[in-house]
Formats: C-alpha cells, sequence, structure tokens
C-alpha cells in the first residue's frame, strides 16, 4: 500500500563547502538512498536523505536544544504529544513507521521485519517483530506492548478508565489484538464494517514497555490499571528504552542526557557516546549559546534574527524548509453576519497572502509561497491548488468589492452596509500573545479588510487552545500541522460537528467526500475525495491557507547525518546515525 512518495518540500540555504563523501548512514530507510553524500545542506532539495552525510568515527557528544519543556513522558497523553517531548525521546521509543525527510512513511526495519493488510473485511493489519528487538533490560517487545499502546488510545472507558489520549484516530475502531509466535506477531482486527485509511500512524507515536507497568502492580487487564500505568509512565523519568539510547540522567528545564543502550538491537548502532538535550525556553538565549558551544545544534521555531545570528555563526551550517504546520485564517459562522459565504469570500478575496507571507516567514525562506490547499502541501502527491483560480488570497479589492455590491451590499463612509441597511460590526481577529509572526499577520489583515469597509480589532489570547474550542472569535489566527497521513485529519477538521471545526461549518456533500476518504484503503482514491471536498471548501470560504511554516536546522559542520525532517520529529528521526565525521 503506497502512501506519499517523491516528496521535494525543502529549500535549502547553505552555509558550507561542499564536498563528496561516501558512505552516508542510511538506516531502515526504504527509500534509495543517494550514490553519494555531501557534507552541509546545499544538496537536501536533490538528495533529502542523504544529505549532509558522510563517514562517521566512534565516540564524542552532541547538545541538541529544545524550546519546549517536557510536562509528560508519555507521548500517548495530550500532555506528551509535543515535539520537545517526541524529540527528546526518540532514541527511546520503538516505532513501526517513522517520517523521512520527504515526508514519506518507512517502515521501521529494526523493530519490524513487516506490517501488512492480511485482510480487507474485516480490515486486518498483522505486523512481524524482529526476534531481536527487545527492551534495555532484554526482555522482549512483543503483541502485549501493542497491546498497551491500543488500550491507552482507544478512548473506550472499558480499556482505560482515565486516559487521556492525544488522539484516538484508529485506535477507537480496532476490535481486537492478538499476538502469536511468542508474541512477536501481532494480529489487529478492525471491528465489522469498519476501515482505518491511514493504519499506517498506529503505534508510530511509540510503544511502552508493558512488562513495567505490571511490575509496577498494575493489573492492564483493567481500565484502571491500564489508566494507572498510563499516569505512571507520565510522570516517570524513563529507566527503559527500546531505541538506541537510554536515559543517563535529567535535569528539570535543564538537560536530558543520553547514553548507549547496550541491548540495541538495529542494525547501526550509535557512534555518539552521549546525546545532550538542552532546554533552551528563551528564543534570545538560542544564538548566545550556539556561539558559546553550550548547543552543537537545533531545530527551533524559526524567525529573521533567528536566522541572521545563527548564519552568522562560524563553523555552524543551517538549513531553513518547510514543514507540515500551516497558518490559517478561520471565521466564526456563528457571527450572523460571516454566516453569509458572500460576505467570507470577499474578505479573502481582499486579503494578499503573497504579501503576508513576505512580511513575515518569507523574510528569510524566499521559496515560501502561499498554500493553495486545506489538505495537503506542496510535495505531496495529492497537492492541488485549488484557491489561487478563485482570486481568494489575491489582495484583489476591486473584485471584492463587486462581490459585495453584486449581492446588496454598500460602503458608506468606510463601513460596510449590509442590503437590509445594518451596518456590519467590528470583528475580533484572535491569535495567541507573545506571537510576533501572527501579530503582523493580523495587521495585514486588518488593513485589507478595512479596505472594504470591514473592521477588524486584534485581540490576543493567553489560552488559544481554549479560545478555539469555545468558539470565543470571529476571526482567529491558528494553525494546522498536516503529514503523510492525509487521509483522517480532514474529516477531523471540516466535518459537521468536528472537534476541530471550530467555526461551526457544515455542507453535507463535504461531510460524504472527506469521511469516504478517512475510511477508503486506497490512497490515491482517497486524494480525489479530498481534492473534491477542498473546492466545496474553497467555495464556501470558510478558512483561508496562509503558508506553511518555515523549519530551521542547523549544526557545527564537523557532525554528520544530522538533516531537517518536516515531521514533529525534526532531525531526530534518525538518532543513532549521527557522529563526529571521520578525518
Amino acid at each position: 500500500m503506497a502512501f506519499v512518495t517523491g516528496r521535494q518540500m525543502r529549500a535549502s540555504i547553505a552555509v558550507a563547502a561542499a564536498g563528496l563523501l561516501l558512505g552516508a548512514c542510511t538506516g531502515g530507510d526504504e527509500a534509495k538512498p543517494s550514490p553519494t553524500a555531501t557534507i552541509g545542506f546545499a544538496d537536501c532539495a536533490k538528495n533529502p536523505t542523504t544529505c549532509n552525510g558522510g563517514d562517521i568515527k566512534l565516540g564524542g557528544s552532541y547538545t541538541y536544544g529544545l524550546d519546549q519543556r517536557i510536562t509528560s513522558w508519555n507521548v500517548n497523553t495530550t500532555a506528551g504529544n509535543a515535539p520537545a517531548t517526541k524529540q527528546a525521546l526518540s532514541g527511546l521509543l520503538p516505532q513501526v513507521f517513522k517520517v523521512d525527510p520527504q515526508g514519506r512513511l518507512q517502515l521501521n526495519a529494526d523493530l519490524v521485519s513487516s506490517a501488512d493488510i492480511t485482510n480487507q473485511h474485516p480490515e486486518t493489519i498483522v505486523y512481524k517483530i524482529r526476534p531481536d528487538a527487545v527492551w534495555n533490560d532484554g526482555i522482549p517487545i512483543t503483541a502485549d506492548d501493542f497491546m498497551l499502546t491500543w488500550k491507552q488510545n482507544s478512548g473506550n472507558p472499558a480499556h482505560c478508565s482515565a486516559c487521556t489520549p492525544a488522539g484516538t484516530a484508529g485506535y477507537d475502531v480496532i476490535k481486537s489484538i492478538v499476538g502469536s509466535d511468542g508474541g512477536k506477531t501481532v494480529t489487529v482486527t478492525f471491528t465489522d464494517g469498519k476501515t482505518f485509511g491511514d493504519w499506517k500512524g498506529l503505534f508510530s507515536d511509540g510503544l511502552y514497555p508493558s512488562h513495567l507497568a505490571t511490575k509496577q502492580g498494575f493489573d492492564l487487564a483493567k481500565p484502571e490499571g491500564v489508566a494507572g500505568a498510563a499516569d505512571w509512565f507520565s510522570r516517570t523519568v524513563p529507566t527503559w528504552s527500546g531505541g538506541p539510547y537510554q536515559v543517563e540522567s535529567f535535569a528539570k528545564d535543564q538537560a536530558l542526557v543520553l547514553k548507549k543502550n547496550d541491548k540495541w538491537y538495529g542494525k547501526i548502532k550509535p557512534s555518539l557516546d552521549r546525546i545532550t538535550f538542552k532546554f533552551v525556553l528563551d528564543p534570545a538565549a538560542i544564538v548566545p549559546a550556539l556561539r558559546a558551544k553550550e548547543l552543537t545544534g537545533m531545530s527551533p521555531r524559526p524567525s529573521q534574527a533567528l536566522v541572521t545570528g545563527v548564519a552568522g555563526t562560524p563553523g555552524v551550517i543551517h538549513e531553513v524548509g518547510e514543514s507540515y504546520v500551516w497558518e490559517h485564517l478561520t471565521l466564526n459562522l456563528k457571527n450572523k453576519h460571516l454566516a453569509d459565504p458572500v460576505l467570507r469570500r470577499a474578505m479573502f478575496t481582499a486579503v494578499n497572502v503573497k504579501t503576508v507571507v513576505g512580511k513575515t516567514y518569507g523574510a528569510f525562506d524566499k521559496n515560501l509561497k502561499p498554500l493553495g490547499s486545506h489538505n495537503f502541501v506542496p510535495g505531496d502527491a495529492g497537492y492541488k491548488d485549488v484557491i489561487s483560480g478563485t482570486g481568494q488570497g489575491s489582495g484583489d479589492v476591486d473584485k471584492a468589492k463587486k462581490l459585495l455590491t453584486d449581492a446588496g451590499y454598500k460602503i458608506e463612509n468606510g463601513h460596510l452596509v449590509t442590503k437590509a441597511g445594518e451596518a456590519v460590526p467590528a470583528l475580533r481577529l484572535r491569535y495567541d500573545n507573545d506571537n510576533a509572526t501572527r501579530a503582523t499577520i493580523a495587521e495585514q489583515i486588518a488593513a485589507a479588510l478595512k479596505a472594504i469597509g470591514v473592521e477588524a480589532r486584534a485581540e490576543t489570547t493567553e489560552g488559544l487552545g481554549q479560545t478555539l474550542t469555545t468558539g470565543d472569535f470571529d476571526l482567529v489566527l491558528a494553525e494546522w500541522v498536516n503529514g503523510p497521513l492525509y487521509q483522517g485529519a480532514p474529516e477531523r477538521r471540516w466535518s459537521t460537528g468536528a472537534p476541530g471545526n471550530y467555526g461551526g461549518y457544515s455542507n453535507p456533500e463535504l461531510d460524504r467526500l472527506v469521511h469516504s476518504a478517512a475510511v477508503d484503503i486506497d490512497p490515491k482514491r482517497a486524494v480525489d475525495l479530498l481534492n473534491q471536498a477542498d473546492d466545496l471548501l474553497t467555495k464556501d470560504a470558510y478558512v483561508l491557507p496562509l503558508m506553511q511554516r518555515p523549519t530551521l536546522t542547523f549544526t557545527y559542520q564537523e557532525y554528520a547525518n544530522i538533516r531537517g525532517n518536516p515531521s514533529v520529529w525534526g532531525p531526530t528521526y534518525n538518532i543513532q546515525e549521527w557522529g563526529q565525521r571521520a578525518a
């Protein structure tokens, strides 16, 4: 079953002389590697999975910066489902599939030899765990660990009495998990009549050792036992590992230090003796720490100042690319004025997204363009620009005014008036405080809307999540995160009553299309369904995509096999391959 391939989404800014080296590590990556690997990031657009590669030597250490605290050690919870936590634990967590730098899902051949759909009615997936895959105490990784992951994430109180899963998609339609061959064969059977197109995402955030939970006294056959285990894993600094590294020490909000896992069963053995994850919570402290060599590398949220500072640091190479995160403007259709699709189309037409891009991330990412889809990003096999042709995001004020006047609106004394003679009141445009990028976006949008008589008043919020879930906005700036698992997310965002449908949008035909895409086990057919849905979503002018958020990856050039990745795992996707360059 093929997923997105051929992703070429990254724009490189390299600060290094390019030289050819043989022997780049490619780990369990199923993609065909480049025959050569280049020092630095200049080759990343052409060879994203091998750029900045090369021969490495044993020994040494690396310090990688994290710009978020760890508030939970359990990535299967809402609190633990954060990029910093996943990156910090990437060297410990066994994952069935991993995301490579092209945004493709690759089977983790260190953990499993295969993962296949063996039956469609009911949908059945069989995983073959490698015989030598063990936890760092020597206990085998088995079907019991898959079972614990399912129960934590299913959202079913009969499985877990108090779990807070980051997402239940797919897990909520599993009927049973059965282990055989000593637990090394895992058979997952879905509920009759239920299918899940994004099945490769299951068990790919990370497995946790069920035998340790049992040793703690938690009965995993009971829902309260699973809840206790999930909480214990959340609170407890891991002594366990199913990956190439394990925890040596942890100092809260300071550093997490990893050392080699002697029981690591993978093909590529780590060369670095230690990897330190240093918490750098103040963006202004990143460049000074880098120049003092308190940091060796990092992939933080980028800004113009940060890119400039990194570029000016001797011995450091860096790359700017595009991530799966994309910024958008969403309207609250519960506002009676915004319930009119004509007004919504006019507002979106008045906004010049190209200018918004240029005033924000485009200042340091010259390849960044307005995003033309609600469901895909450029480089995805399914990406299709369905927005530009409509004029939305063009900044064409005359066209926007014509849409309004043709529908009976008037602009009187700079204010928009409906055909019923009612003035359109000021609208609240909300975004998270301390977000300078969104403050700039809000300024641009407010100026654009003023040209058609609509007043948008910027209001910050300290809790954007609560603002969204309570619908406490007229317009809001927020973000979505796409990925290679593209089939189910649109239903969770756009369908009537969906948890991510914060603005109250509803279109029965779109509901049908996104649901069909979510359950279809043919990804190509799902792409077509989602692009049909995207056409409807664009016509209805509910959400205006703006742009992808760039990534910034930097490292001292004497280290190899560290490169950007568009997913939340960032450069840590291949942490066992990091190392000092051989002389």
